[in-house]
């Protein structure tokens, strides 16, 4: 009966964040206010690119990944110029691939990457606060 329950709770855990359910006058948090595979905040021609990524792997419709989503909305003006963020969502065909390649198997991931993409340093799977956030910035090589 137990692995019944373990595995039950391990199921939900699993597929929290591919909740289908959308609560009414509640606004999309990401298709509105950003793209995939695209940096939030100012126009691109205005802004200096940062050396390095910051990539978010989401499910638009899950509700942990809507709350980091805000978590890194309050975060913008203290990560412009640090890095980009790259949105990466599972209901954009484009960048599933995205989701192979790095070998992402569970929602909310945030991963710090180089400016080609290569990965120098991910964070567990779930919804991370911005002081977490801060500590994996550190992680930013150093010239």
């Amino acid at each position: 009966m137990q692995k019944y329950i373990v595995l039950f709770a391990l199921l939900f855990f699993v597929t929290s964040c591919s909740n289908d359910e959308q609560p009414e006058n509640v606004s999309h948090p990401v298709t509105t206010a950003t793209q995939s595979t695209t940096s939030a905040s100012a126009p691109s021609a205005t802004r200096q690119l940062a050396s390095h990524k910051l990539v978010f792997f989401l499910d638009p419709n899950g509700g942990p990944c809507r709350l980091q989503v805000s978590i890194l909305n309050d975060m913008a003006t203290e990560l412009r110029g640090k890095v980009d963020i790259q949105y990466v969502q599972t209901v954009v065909p484009a960048d599933r691939a995205l989701f192979s390649q790095y070998g992402i198997r569970a929602l909310p991931t945030l991963l710090l990457a180089d400016a080609s993409g290569k990965e120098i340093k991910r964070m567990t799977p779930g919804v991370k606060q911005a002081d977490d956030i801060r500590l994996l910035l550190q992680s930013i090589p150093q010239l």
